[in-house]
């Protein structure tokens, strides 16, 4: 197995190698090709309208669509097969190590319909383990931990990607599924859309174990010696603590822009006194400069002399110090008046001179 920096993904990251895949984390994995005995149609996974209105309705529905049904199999086999994987998702998640290093078993399928009001099932089309997978792991709150300690997964999408309106479901650790409304219903759909269509021409194309297959796989290597407890624990922990980053950087970055508005607003209340405290500035800093470059022009006269051997070294050193200590002191003194007269007119705000001088160009 070789991983890849996952920067090297992100111009063309539907665009696999030959017989290959590359996985979100840059993890590449050696596929292998389906014998085809005629041309198998790939199913657009692109957003379309959708005029079946069949999830324009909140209400809670059978999600399993005939989608996925073997010629010869048993007509209950989407439930079954849903009942299966919802019985033991959490343990799958916690052998994601292993699923994700295997193709056949990233790109088993799934039998759960998901889909969007006016679009439909559109790029929801054949999830796969792996796929479930990598949405868990990359879509903060998609792992659940309610104020009880109870955990879930949120394995089913529904609602409206225009007002957000959702009737969702989730499966707890007892296989157990309840409805679920989700907040920021933007943040979990289209990351689901994303991972979905990226495999979208691998799922045809390669050889994928059915899920009973990969659950016996799974046992067999367990040997009855694997911390299926602490291996969830961990997962959940991890996901809340990169959850909960997340949500820091939204309110700082929410709360950094309403400190902006404030800032601005009370910087235009305070307009008069700010233009005159920025003209005895000006004023100040014209005289500084005035005296600054006569000081400077002192010391070319000096280092002149100098050179030509009409002050000796001693003579010149004792004449410059006074002066290089007069501009230090005029340098101090802009600086002073820009620290102390803000404080002055803002003693209990953030407000710095740099801020001033930025207002005072703006308007």
């Amino acid at each position: 197995m070789q991983i890849i920096p996952q920067k090297h993904l992100k111009e063309d990251e539907q665009v696999f190698p030959e017989g290959k895949i590359i996985l979100l984390d840059g993890r590449i994995l050696d596929c292998y090709p389906v014998a085809k005995v005629k041309e198998t149609k790939v199913v657009d996974n692109g957003l379309r309208l959708d005029t079946t209105g069949e999830y324009l309705s909140l209400k809670k529905k059978s999600m399993s669509l005939n989608l996925f049904k073997p010629k010869h199999e048993h007509p209950n086999y989407e439930e079954v097969q849903k009942s299966l994987f919802l019985r033991n998702a959490f343990y799958l998640l916690a052998h994601k190590e292993r699923i994700l290093s295997d193709s056949r078993m990233f790109l088993c399928p799934i039998h759960i319909q998901n889909g969007l009001a006016y679009s439909g099932t559109s790029g929801f089309n054949k999830p796969t383990l792996g796929i479930y997978i990598e949405w868990w792991l990359n879509c903060a709150r998609a792992m659940r931990t309610d104020n009880k300690g109870r955990r879930s997964l949120v394995y089913c999408l529904s609602g409206s990607p225009l007002s957000g309106a959702n009737s969702c479901t989730a499966v707890n650790e007892n296989g157990n599924i309840e409805p679920v409304r989700l907040s920021r219903f933007i943040d979990y759909w289209p990351l689901f859309i994303d991972i979905n269509c990226r495999y979208s021409k691998a799922k045809y194309n390669y050889q994928a174990y059915q899920l009973k297959h990969v659950l016996d796989i799974l046992r067999q290597e367990d040997n009855g010696d694997f911390d299926y407890a602490r291996n969830i624990e961990t997962e959940f922990l991890v996901h809340e603590i990169t959850t909960l980053n997340e949500s820091v950087a939204y309110f700082r970055k929410d709360r950094d822009y309403w400190f902006a508005k404030y800032q601005e607003t009370l910087l235009k209340y305070n307009d008069k006194k700010i233009h005159q405290l920025y003209e005895e500035y000006r004023i100040l800093e014209s005289k500084v400069n005035t005296e600054t470059e006569g000081l400077r022009e002192q010391k070319k006269e000096l280092k002149a002399q100098l050179k030509s051997g009409d002050m000796d070294n001693i003579t010149y050193q004792r004449k410059l110090m006074p002066i290089n200590k007069r501009i230090s002191q005029l340098k101090c003194q802009l600086a002073e008046f820009k620290a102390n007269r803000t404080k002055e007119m803002f003693p209990d705000e953030d407000i710095s001179f740099k801020m001033i001088e930025e207002y005072i160009h703006k308007s």
